[in-house]
């Protein structure tokens, strides 16, 4: 069974490589998705897991597409 309080710092890395290849600061990225920079920093930190509609809103920010894998491990 999952745990349903688990942090996956995984995504939050992914965000901040994306912004960054983006060249956007917190700000401009909160600005253009919608989200609030205080969150963005906040799953850029893994102090929480974003929703999937805050994942496709920072996506679209980004000028970027929203791409889920069920990659082996």
């Amino acid at each position: 069974m999952a745990d349903d309080n688990k942090i996956y710092p995984e995504v939050g890395a992914a965000l901040l490589k994306a912004r960054k290849e983006a060249g956007l600061t917190q700000d401009q990225l909160a600005e253009r998705s919608g989200v609030s920079r205080i969150t963005i920093a906040r799953i850029e930190q893994a102090h929480i897991n974003p929703s999937f509609r805050t994942l496709e809103a920072l996506a679209h920010g980004m000028d970027r597409t929203l791409t889920i894998s069920f990659d082996r491990r």
